[in-house]
């Protein structure tokens, strides 16, 4: 190492090079730059003049720092600038050339052990290293520049035999990823220089390093043989790398559409997110795209690192979801976000701040994920191997990218091979193996999955003809008991029929004795017997009532058969309920009933001895329920084709739901101590309905009313509407 005063060597370095015996450097140059010095030590108390000297000295070592020596070419086809480079930091982005020169003169660059990694910062790096060659060493040669993902970089190049302090003595050179790559010394992967070193000279060479992502910085220098065998190398391996990825990806696809498993899909997104990263991050899209590849390189490489990161733990959650935490699988969840914002932040250049967050994040995660992956290791003992040394080495590769990319380790350990696509490809070798095996464990599964159904299924089909057989037993007695049950029931329906036919003949003995000892006392009544005339009346019309219900319901079976009909014919509505009210009225003179009819010149289709069953059944209902004295209404109005027959009284309110109750058959009210038998309104439902209408009972408070809907037929359409009745009925 030699001490250096500024960005170039003087005359005095140049013969120490040389190996010229030369007076002590030292001396010269802090009495050239030190007057002060020089004063003290010919001052009359030396002691104390040696003191402050020495400490000025310290101090002056400590405040310019050490140059880097200069790296010699000789016999070997490559050297690499690990060691040999001196840096100076701009964080105001604004130092040009001239400045960059002073600065090296006064000696604010200091050398790196290593190569540059100066990790997420937004300052610019320049830096200096010095190239010398011996006869051994070709003069023309190629300095190799990574990593190719730099967005700015220029290069100062000192013409050889110029003055290195000035600044019109070097050429430019623009490289970077924001530089077409057409307008490039040479279209390579990395970024590739031409150099022209002359035997034993010393070559200064200033680079100007900024980068939106993680500033690195590294160099090597090669012979034209080495790197034409080394860019063969590089395309051969990036190749064999697309080749297996590719290989994988579309292998995940064929199984996620053989069995729609969603997490051979995720991984298959997996491998695409890094099919495209490594592709702009090793350079190989500078040889396929040359004329557009810098639009795209910064999308591709850094929202490939978000689209990673994305991808990644999407596919780690589905595959730990049986092992993992509610807390692990948030975390994904969120690391997921966190790789979508760092997609996000490409275009809209907050990329700088985001993508540590992102980083720790993974590193975080890549910790996570190998605690899981030893946990279903745990849980699958087949598989459970691979996992665990996919996530191991996966692991390694994470922790060593992004802690290089971060600042935290040398950039030049492995930096000339992606440690993190090596170890990239191991974990997808390794994932798909163990996605294999759960292919084949699964398919096990679904084997014995099917023999076990195929056994139930054998053994419910037996239990099937086992239960068909002894319900065939079943059937077949019960078959018999219902024939027995069928016999019985129509020879009891025989005897009802005998039994109803005795009846109304012998009922009608002494009904003919009661009407004929009412024509008797009509006959021979007096004067003095007026006043029964009502009732004698009351009593002709129950007796003749009664001869009605034994010749027409009894002989007919209407309680047992309400579908048998009489004859129909056209009815008039008006004549029709006024003659039944006054018929009512004569058998029950001590009740009032009003009529009030707006429904003139309507008629209907029916059967008379039907429909006057309906009126007296509803109109006897209203007198028995209705209040002491007050009387039935009855109203008849037309309502579009219905003629509409409202029956109204005043007695004890109901319930909607008891209303539409009381037309069940057997069905009476709760708080009725009015004899009957529950058939009544059952009844009046069945002869309504067979005529093609509707009816309601409704309570408001005391007022009940009956409302009995039919339809109305036109007069020129008589015939032919009772004609449809009938057939309708039948």
């Amino acid at each position: 190492m030699h001490r250096s005063q500024g960005t170039q060597y003087n005359s005095h370095q140049q013969k120490a090079l040389k190996g010229e015996k030369e007076s002590p450097v030292w001396v010269k140059i802090h009495t050239e730059h030190y007057p002060l010095m020089t004063a003290i030590i010919f001052s009359k108390n030396r002691l104390r003049a040696v003191l402050c000297a020495i400490f000025i000295l310290l101090a002056s070592l400590l405040s310019r720092g050490v140059s880097a020596a200069p790296l010699l070419l000789g016999e070997s086809s490559a050297y690499d600038l690990t060691g040999h480079i001196e840096l100076l930091k701009d964080p105001t982005l604004k130092m040009g050339f001239s400045e960059v020169l002073k600065a090296g003169e006064r000696g604010r660059f200091r050398s790196l052990e290593g190569n540059l990694n100066n990790g997420y910062k937004r300052e610019a790096c320049w830096v200096r290293f010095t190239v010398e060659r011996n006869a051994s060493f070709p003069e023309s040669s190629w300095l190799r520049l990574k990593p190719n993902y730099i967005n700015e970089l220029t290069l100062y190049i000192q013409r050889p035999g110029s003055d290195p302090g000035l600044a019109s003595s070097y050429h430019v050179v623009l490289l970077g990823n924001h530089i077409p790559a057409l307008q490039r010394p040479v279209l390579h992967p990395d970024f590739v220089v031409p150099l022209v070193l002359p035997t034993s000279e010393p070559l200064i060479i200033y680079a100007r390093v900024f980068s939106k992502s993680s500033i690195s910085f590294a160099g090597r220098v090669h012979t034209t043989e080495d790197l034409r065998d080394f860019t063969n190398q590089h395309i051969i391996l990036q190749s064999l790398f697309l080749g297996i990825t590719l290989t994988l990806l579309v292998i995940n696809i064929i199984f996620y559409l053989l069995i729609r498993d969603t997490l051979f899909l995720y991984y298959s997104f997996y491998l695409l997110a890094g099919i495209l990263f490594n592709f702009a991050a090793e350079g190989s899209l500078t040889l396929l795209f040359p004329s557009f590849v810098h639009i795209v390189s910064d999308y591709l490489v850094y929202g490939g690192i978000g689209a990673n990161i994305l991808v990644y733990s999407e596919f780690s959650r589905k595959l730990f979801f049986p092992v993992a935490g509610e807390w692990s699988l948030r975390y994904m969840r969120l690391l997921s976000l966190v790789g979508f914002l760092t997609i996000a932040a490409v275009p809209f250049g907050f990329y700088p701040f985001i993508a540590p967050i992102a980083f720790i994040g993974t590193l975080s995660l890549v910790v996570v994920q190998m605690v899981l992956s030893v946990r279903l290791g745990r849980s699958l003992p087949d598989i459970g191997i691979f996992i665990v040394l996919a996530f191991a080495v996966s692991t390694l590769g994470y922790f060593h990218m992004l802690l290089r990319l971060m600042g935290m380790i040398p950039l030049g350990f492995l930096w000339d091979t992606n440690t993190l696509q090596f170890t990239s490809l191991i974990h997808m070798i390794l994932i798909s193996v163990a996605l294999s095996e759960r292919i084949r464990r699964s398919e096990h599964v679904l084997a014995e999955s099917a023999r076990r159904e195929l056994d139930a299924a054998k053994e419910t089909e037996q239990r099937a003809v086992e239960l068909a057989n002894t319900m065939t037993v079943e059937l077949r007695n019960s078959k018999n008991l219902l024939e027995i049950a069928l016999a019985s029931e129509q020879q009891a329906l025989q005897l009802q029929h005998r039994f109803l036919s005795m009846f109304s003949h012998e009922y009608r003995t002494p009904l003919a004795v009661i009407s004929g000892n009412l024509d008797i006392i009509d006959k021979l009544k007096t004067g003095s017997q007026c006043g029964y005339d009502e009732e004698l009346t009351a009593m002709r019309h129950a007796v003749e009532r009664l001869v009605e219900v034994m010749e027409v319901s009894l002989e007919r079976s209407r309680f047992t058969e309400p579908g048998t009909q009489g004859e129909s014919e056209f009815i008039e509505i008006a004549p029709f309920i006024s003659e039944k009210i006054r018929h009512i009225q004569a058998m029950w003179p001590r009740h009032t009933f009003h009529y009030r009819d707006s429904a003139a010149f309507v008629s209907i289709v029916g059967t008379p001895q039907n429909l006057k069953t309906v009126l007296i059944n509803l109109l006897d209902n209203a007198r028995k329920y209705s209040l002491p004295d007050s009387p039935v209404e009855v109203e008849s109005c037309i309502d579009g084709a219905e003629v509409v027959i409202t029956i109204k009284n005043q007695g004890e309110g109901f319930t909607p739901e008891e209303g539409a109750a009381f037309f069940d058959k057997y069905s009476r009210g709760s708080n009725t101590n009015i004899g009957g038998a529950g058939v009544g309104l059952w009844l009046v439902r069945q002869i309504i309905e067979q005529h093609h209408g509707q009816v309601t009972l409704e309570s408001a408070g005391s007022c009940i009313c009956a409302v009995v809907r039919l339809p109305l037929v036109a007069e020129n359409g008589e015939d032919q509407a009772i004609q449809t009745y009938q057939n309708i009925s039948l």
